[in-house]
């Protein structure tokens, strides 16, 4: 800390003080998470469950490369102070159509690990045993029936689109509707036309 800085923290002037204490902080909080100091050593992998009931018949089943504890972004920064559960590698297989379940996996993550906020990285939905995802995206932050997607790839019977930012839902009437940051619907998420 300059020796000024430190002459101005030690006077007990009404403003200044506990202003430059709260910079000292957050400038702290900052350089504690970008070298990725948390408060906790969560680490789980080959995490695999099924969406859908009956549990014996799933509408789909999940895997998970790797759950880890992170820090919540706010504009380029993450705080240590604010955790999240950060997942790698989500994979999701569709037996049936029903895109419903998707939201049991939010809920499910959030029944492990205690922790509401979650950001997913390297999301693909497949259909039955295809090798081609009907959808791709690099980073996921799921709101409930809402999922903001980025740099994401859909596949639909004309070809795949690729949208650098989108929201998906995920249930209700307008469940599997693809709406770009415009405003602007880019599609359906098609889990029922045959992929070539």
């Amino acid at each position: 800390i300059p020796f000024s800085l430190f002459l101005l923290m030690q006077r007990r002037h009404i403003f200044h003080a506990p202003c430059l204490r709260a910079v000292l902080v957050v400038m702290m909080l900052c350089v504690w998470d970008s070298m990725g100091v948390y408060a906790s050593d969560l680490k789980l992998t080959g995490i695999q469950f099924s969406l859908g009931q009956p549990a014996d018949k799933p509408a789909a089943r999940v895997a998970i490369a790797e759950i880890t504890q992170g820090a919540q972004k706010r504009g380029f920064l993450r705080i240590a102070l604010l955790p999240l559960v950060l997942v790698r590698g989500v994979e999701v297989r569709f037996s049936s159509p029903d895109l419903s379940v998707l939201g049991e996996i939010q809920s499910t993550l959030k029944d492990m690990v205690k922790l509401d906020a979650q950001e997913w990285h390297a999301l693909r939905l497949f259909v039955g045993s295809e090798n081609m995802p009907r959808l791709t995206a690099e980073e996921v932050t799921p709101k409930g029936d809402i999922w903001e997607l980025k740099r994401v790839y859909l596949w639909s019977k004309d070809g795949m689109r690729e949208i650098e930012e989108c929201t998906l839902r995920v249930s209700g009437g307008h469940a599997g509707q693809v709406i770009s940051k415009g405003a602007r619907t880019e599609g359906l998420l098609d889990l029922e036309t045959h992929a070539p």
